[in-house]
């Protein structure tokens, strides 16, 4: 008999309404441009995956993949993509698309997670970084591992590879800047594994170590000193980005 019974449209109109406003807030929840957490709030929660991820490194890689779908794995990636998303990538790509970098120089900076830049005796030249020429006076010396910005795996492939670069005052300035922002995600994740690792957690549960390590972040301040550090990062950029130098 069912297939014979006239269907409410307006009923079906009223669920297919409820049915869109479910979805779009859904995908508003879902999509971390639209998040209405503060910027503390995400940054607490980048913390506190990173720590999961040090004592469970699969948690990461099954954050991205879609495996986990808990709640808070799902409000652990939202911040993670807002801190790459609306805090970094915006302002790594005005720091290159306002400089006169060569796009392998850019690649360079980006792959190597530590740089040491040292004053040298300047002479006229043309900078390894922009390829003008320039009154250069700094050599930038890249190195470290390269890692998987996504689970912040580190490739073992030429550990103690270096390369160095002569380049000028500006373009030093500017790799420093970007260097700093670009890497602070996995430095921070670096100094996370190591706070862990000081622990004893032989008797403990994933979760309870997690809590328990990250309440004495919280309490003894390095989380804030940390989101501090991440704050004058983004403002060296904003700041460099609106400098006008002459050419």
């Amino acid at each position: 008999m069912d297939d014979f019974v006239v269907p409410d449209e307006e009923g079906d109109e009223e669920n297919e309404s409820q049915r869109g406003e479910q979805l779009a807030t859904s995908q508003l929840k879902s999509n971390s441009l639209y998040s209405f957490s503060d910027h503390y709030t995400h940054f607490k929660r980048v913390v506190k995956a990173f720590l999961i991820n040090a004592l469970d490194e699969s948690f990461l890689g099954t954050l991205y993949d879609g495996t986990r779908q808990k709640s808070y794995a799902q409000d652990m990636l939202t911040s993670l993509h807002y801190l790459d998303n609306r805090f970094v990538q915006p302002r790594l790509e005005g720091l290159f698309s306002r400089s006169r970098w060569k796009e392998q120089y850019k690649e360079r900076v980006g792959s190597y997670s530590d740089v040491s830049i040292y004053r040298k005796s300047a002479k006229d030249c043309f900078c390894q970084a922009c390829g003008l020429h320039r009154h250069c006076a700094y050599l930038v010396s890249l190195s470290g591992k390269e890692y998987n910005p996504r689970t912040m795996k580190a490739d073992d492939f030429m550990p103690y590879d270096k390369q160095e670069f002569f380049i000028g005052r500006i373009c030093a300035n500017r790799t420093r800047v970007y260097h700093n922002l670009k890497h602070f995600k996995f430095k921070l994740y670096q100094e996370c594994c190591s706070m862990v690792n000081m622990e004893e957690v032989e008797n403990e549960q994933v979760k309870e170590t997690v809590e328990r390590i990250f309440n004495q972040l919280k309490e003894n301040g390095w989380i804030k000193e940390k989101y501090g550090l991440l704050q004058k990062y983004l403002s060296d950029a904003d700041y460099f980005q609106e400098e006008k130098f002459a050419l």
